[in-house]
């Protein structure tokens, strides 16, 4: 990227690549089992790559960390936003992969959303 002159790149992650942010999981299942023996490993490589990526300066990035992804259509549903959390206490533990999209789209040219690790959601709980 330094070599084409390019700065910009969006990363799709997941949510709870924090480990202390895998205990506010609902769902004993998912929390106790799933997050610890399934996906544990993959997420703890998701949060190195975000580490290593807060310790670069020649990149513009975001890691958009959506809830479990679903295969709907795109809404028009309001996105909720945390830059401190990798999970959103307060939507949904599910988002269309189309609503990913249009808000990777959104972020795309946003200067607020550079340098930013951003868990997404939708929806209430």
């Amino acid at each position: 990227m330094l070599e084409a002159g390019k700065r910009r790149v969006i990363f799709l992650h997941s949510w709870y690549t924090h480990p202390e942010s895998r205990s506010k999981c609902r769902g004993f299942f998912l929390r106790n089992f799933f997050l610890k023996f399934f996906i544990g490993k993959t997420l703890d490589g998701m949060r190195m790559s975000e580490e290593y990526l807060e310790s670069t300066e020649h990149l513009d990035y975001t890691c958009i960390q959506p809830a479990h992804l679903l295969h709907g259509p795109v809404t028009d549903q309001k996105f909720k936003v945390s830059d401190t959390e990798s999970c959103v206490p307060d939507a949904a533990q599910a988002i269309n992969r189309a609503d990913v999209a249009r808000y990777m789209l959104d972020v795309l040219d946003d200067e607020t959303s550079f340098r930013k690790v951003r868990a997404i959601g939708v929806g209430e709980p």
